[in-house]
């Protein structure tokens, strides 16, 4: 009887408070990062000067490439005139200047390399501005979640939810 008793006053005392608290609705909005980015004047000079920097480092590889095709050239046709020594220290050059083109390569661009490292510096005061853009928006419109479409997570979502528009208009501010 006593537990009776106690279940009672205990669920009473539960339905009592949940009645008063007022179930808050959540705000759900998303931003098109890819957009955010297409549209930023300063993303775009980011992207120009970091295409450049990679010509430059793909005309040198260019070179080297061309350089390492003429010693290999120049090694087989003269290889039959040359001493044994003279041959071996040719081959041991080209070897060194294979592996300076592949260290180049690596280098540059492999995972860390030059151009991965090059791409977050320009990116990054970039990428900055825009997340500062939405957290204000978020914060002014007082959304609970802000979800990025642009990164393939959301399957479907109504136009209405999108908050691109006000996240391009804050960044037109600064």
């Amino acid at each position: 009887m006593r537990a009776k008793w106690f279940a009672l006053l205990a669920f009473s005392i539960l339905l009592g408070t949940t009645s008063n608290l007022e179930a808050k609705e959540l705000k759900i909005g998303y931003v098109d990062s890819d957009r955010l980015l297409e549209t930023n004047d300063d993303y775009k000079q980011a992207r120009q000067k970091l295409q450049e920097e990679e010509r430059q480092y793909v005309a040198q590889a260019t070179t080297m490439e061309d350089a390492l095709k003429s010693m290999a050239d120049e090694l087989k046709a003269q290889s039959l005139m040359l001493s044994e020594e003279a041959r071996r220290e040719r081959e041991q050059r080209f070897l060194e200047k294979q592996q300076e083109l592949e260290k180049f390569r690596r280098e540059t661009w492999g995972e860390g390399g030059k151009l991965y490292a090059r791409n977050i510096e320009l990116s990054k005061p970039v990428l900055d501005k825009i997340n500062a853009a939405i957290q204000k928006v978020s914060q002014e419109y007082s959304y609970d979640f802000v979800f990025d479409a642009g990164s393939g997570n959301i399957l479907f979502a109504l136009p209405e939810y999108d908050i691109t528009e006000k996240v391009l208009d804050e960044l037109k501010k600064e």
